[in-house]
C-alpha cells in the first residue's frame, strides 16, 4: 500500500480524490468526447485505486468503465461525419430564432455583435444539425467577420475547419478574396484556422486569404 505523505494525505488518498474531481468535471463537459476523455482517466484512476484498496467491485467496475469510454472513442473518431453549409437568405425566419435562443452565449464571446442589413451569412451544419454560424459584413473586396460561433457541444475546431476550408468558393461570386476581424475572438482558434496579424487603416487584424495557391 502507498504510504507517501503529501500535506498529511496519503497518495493512496490523492489517487482517489483525483479521480473523483475528474470524474466530476467530465459531467460538465459539453464536448461528448471530451466528456469520454476526461471520464476514463478519472476512471483509470478509479480502477487503480480500487485494486490498490483491495476493494475488487470498485476496481473491476472502473476498469469496466476505462473499456466502454475506449469503444465510445474509438467509435467517435472512425466515424464519418457530414457537413453542410447553407447561406442565410435575407430575413431568414431561422436565422433569427438562433440568434434569439443562443443570445445569451453569443454576447458572451461576441458582445458587440448586431444583425443588420446587407450582410454575408451561412449555417454549418454537422450531420444534418445545425453546428454553427458564420456572419460577415463586406468591404471591397474583403470581408468583415462579425459572428463566428459554434454550439458548446461542437467546438472541437471541426466546424471552423470545415467552414474556412470551403469560404473561398462560397465567397468567390461576392468577389470577396479574404475575410478578417478586428473583435476579441478566441486567438487560438483563429490562429488554428490559419489567419495571420496583419494591419488595416492604422488597426491591427487578423487577416486569411481565401486565395487558392495556383
Amino acid at each position: 500500500m502507498l504510504e507517501y505523505n503529501i500535506l498529511g494525505i496519503q497518495l493512496l488518498e490523492w489517487i482517489g480524490y483525483t479521480a473523483s474531481v475528474l470524474v466530476l468535471i467530465s459531467l460538465t463537459m459539453t464536448s461528448i468526447v471530451k466528456l469520454r476523455w476526461y471520464n476514463l482517466t478519472g476512471a483509470v484512476l478509479f480502477s487503480a485505486y480500487g485494486f490498490l484498496i483491495g476493494s475488487l467491485p470498485v476496481g473491476i467496475m472502473n476498469f469496466l468503465i476505462v473499456c466502454a469510454n475506449l469503444y465510445n472513442l474509438q467509435k467517435m473518431y472512425k466515424r464519418k461525419e457530414d457537413f453542410k453549409i447553407i447561406e442565410i437568405k435575407e430575413n431568414d425566419e431561422l436565422l433569427t430564432h438562433f440568434l434569439d435562443f443562443y443570445k445569451k452565449d453569443i454576447k458572451s464571446f461576441f458582445p458587440d455583435y448586431k444583425m443588420g442589413k446587407g450582410q454575408l451569412g451561412m449555417f454549418v451544419l454537422r450531420d444534418m444539425a445545425v453546428a454553427g454560424i458564420f456572419i460577415g459584413s463586406k468591404d471591397q473586396t474583403e470581408l468583415r467577420i462579425e459572428l463566428d460561433y459554434a454550439l458548446p457541444q461542437y467546438r472541437d475546431f471541426k466546424v471552423g475547419a470545415y467552414l474556412y476550408n470551403q469560404l473561398s468558393d462560397i465567397l468567390q461570386k461576392h468577389d470577396i478574396n479574404s475575410v478578417y476581424f478586428d473583435t476579441g475572438m478566441n486567438l487560438k482558434y483563429m490562429e488554428k484556422m490559419g489567419f495571420e496579424a496583419s494591419n488595416k487603416d492604422g488597426n491591427s487584424i487578423m487577416q486569411k486569404s481565401l486565395k487558392k495557391s495556383s
